[in-house]
């Protein structure tokens, strides 16, 4: 007997795939004749018409959630040209895509089949123009958590320089979280949860010198869990955080499946690669296996033991050893952080001089203008760059380095972002807003000259050209050059929050 779900999942997995009905009839060992008649007889729908309604739906997501342009969306969903794209998408919905943007359709995700949600228009009442309402859902409620595996699929991929709003991204946490609001309705701007989890206002350098940990974001303020805590409230969501420490792995599965069979993607610290934010998106095997997005799947040093889904989502079976954490993201969204509060925030982080992060143990960490002072103290040292120095060494300080560009050149660049949209939303401050702003910017343009010389990222030339001692007295100019630039947007950040 052929599952009808079984063949809307080898659909969804593949969704902006040509999809091969050779592969269909090997996966479901049934002729593509009698599968066509079996979900013709079982929804009331062609299997061709559902498959170009499926592309449609996730079109229309698409195009509400994201700023691709439309001609890219049609091309990545395997229409061929844009003219058949808009003729079948207005087939399906009644209107043209660019007039859907802006329409009163409401875009999110459903159940479309036991354990399987993926992108669907909410309020798309017209029978003519629905998505069938196949009768595995009608039980879902009560089959649904008997089930050993659940699927969400649509949920948006993260990966190191993501072109998401027109603009690279590099931070896990807030890429992770903007991709799972994404996928569950609520359009936040990157730039926002950069501010709000303080990433965008944060220079971490280890009073003992270099460290490979600074960066992380679980180091911005005194407790860990701080930045997601006020991630989630910034975007008015209520949340649930699971440690290693405190709870076992029954907890942390029982967890994820709750969440994922009512639709709702999971946030992870680790599962893949290092101890970073990922997105589990689905379970299998009841929960010992999990798939979703990291951003170190793709490397081949992270990816051994991982195999993947049809839809680009990694499957992992030995998670838990890897597993640091793991969060909930509430289903309803309420009133968001007040900005004052927000700005409130980064001031400290632009001020405060020391950090005393405790998880599992104290680590105290240079902040505001002394960590300036200490990254251009240590790029200044002569006996940290050698030709004594081990490679290997030359190559971890050169990754010091790159964490430090990272965190200023990127968190000041959504700084500047976020203050600008801010003064744009209230005048009465917008001439402080656009002044502050500068100051940011002009901090970035710093990290984007130092990069400049290195002409590199984190390996071994880059490495060896970091150990140039002309280069590095360059270097150390730009440190000094940005720190007097954020002196001077803490003094206007100050301005603000003083009118406000």
């Amino acid at each position: 007997m052929i599952e009808t779900c079984a063949i809307i999942a080898f659909i969804e997995e593949r969704i902006k795939q040509k999809l091969e009905f050779a592969e269909l009839e090997k996966t479901l060992n049934f002729s593509y004749r009698h599968i066509r008649e079996i979900f013709k007889k079982k929804t009331n729908i062609t299997l061709s018409h559902y498959i170009v309604a499926r592309k449609i739906a996730n079109c229309a997501f698409e195009i509400a959630s994201t700023k691709k342009s439309l001609t890219e969306i049609a091309s990545e969903y395997g229409f061929d040209s844009y003219d058949t794209f808009t003729r079948a998408f207005k087939r399906q919905i009644g209107i043209r895509p660019s007039e859907f943007k802006n329409s009163s359709f409401i875009c999110g995700r459903k159940c479309i089949c036991t354990g399987i949600y993926a992108p669907a228009i909410l309020n798309l009442d017209n029978s003519k123009l629905a998505l069938p309402i196949l009768s595995e859902v009608d039980i879902v409620n009560k089959t649904l958590k008997t089930q050993n595996s659940c699927i969400l699929y649509g949920v948006p991929k993260v990966y190191y320089g993501r072109n998401y709003d027109g603009d690279w991204q590099c931070t896990p946490f807030p890429m992770c979280l903007q991709a799972v609001l994404n996928y569950m309705g609520q359009n936040v701007h990157y730039s926002y949860i950069m501010a709000a989890s303080g990433a965008s206002f944060r220079l971490r350098w280890k009073e003992s010198g270099w460290d490979l940990a600074a960066v992380d974001i679980r180091n911005i303020y005194e407790n860990p869990v701080m930045p997601f805590i006020l991630s989630f409230k910034a975007v008015g969501r209520k949340f649930k955080i699971l440690e290693k420490g405190t709870s076992s792995k029954d907890d942390f599965i029982s967890l994820i499946k709750s969440e994922i069979d009512g639709g709702r993607p999971i946030i992870a610290l680790g599962v893949v690669g290092p101890p970073e934010a990922s997105i589990v998106t689905g379970y299998k095997d009841n929960g010992e296996a999990l798939l979703g997005w990291s951003l170190f799947q793709d490397n081949m040093e992270f990816a051994k033991g991982l195999t993947f889904d049809e839809s680009g989502y990694f499957i992992c079976s030995n998670w838990w050893e890897n597993t640091e954490a793991i969060m909930s993201i509430g289903e309803e969204a309420g009133a968001m952080v007040p900005v004052k509060e927000l700005l409130e925030n980064a001031l400290y982080l632009l001020t405060a001089e020391t950090i005393d992060v405790y998880n599992g143990k104290y680590c105290s960490y240079l902040g505001g203008q002394k960590a300036y002072s200490a990254w251009a103290d240590a790029m200044s040292d002569d006996g940290n760059f050698s030709k004594s120095t081990q490679l290997s060494l030359l190559i971890e300080r050169n990754m010091c380095f790159v964490d430090a560009t990272v965190m200023v050149g990127e968190g000041r660049f959504y700084a500047a972002e976020y203050i600008d949209q801010l003064g744009e939303e209230n005048p009465g401050i917008s001439k402080e807003c656009k002044k502050c702003a500068e100051y940011f910017r002009a901090a970035a343009d710093c990290i984007t000259k130092m990069q400049a010389l290195i002409k590199g990222d984190c390996g071994e030339e880059a490495a060896r050209k970091l150990a140039d001692k002309e280069t590095r007295t360059q270097i150390v100019s730009l440190i000094k050059e940005a720190q007097l630039h954020e002196a001077k947007a803490s003094d206007a950040l100050k301005t603000i929050i003083a009118k406000m």
